[in-house]
């Protein structure tokens, strides 16, 4: 891994829908998914950091439970007139 790659601490989220995600970003955390190859899972980030994620390789360093993964962003969904993250997918590289 490469000392220059953003790191970003993430927490897996149970609740899934709507009414959840925009209760998430109201606490000013964005809802995403990391997919694997038969299944995702739910996270949610802190977005200070991943601008600097999406400007640079689009690569970071995910701490998901104590565990530090290089992963890339797969989608970015951003609000039209905002341009604040709204949802983030996610893909192990």
């Amino acid at each position: 891994m490469s000392d220059s790659m953003v790191t970003i601490e993430g927490q897996l989220r149970k609740e899934s829908g709507k009414s959840y995600c925009r209760k998430v970003r109201k606490r000013g955390l964005i809802p995403g998914n990391l997919m694997e190859k038969a299944r995702s899972t739910m996270i949610e980030l802190d977005p200070k950091l991943l601008s600097k994620a999406w400007l640079g390789d689009k690569k970071f360093n995910l701490v998901l439970a104590g565990v530090s993964k290089t992963v890339m962003i797969h989608e970015l969904q951003i609000h039209p007139l905002k341009r604040s993250a709204l949802h983030v997918d996610l893909v192990y590289s």
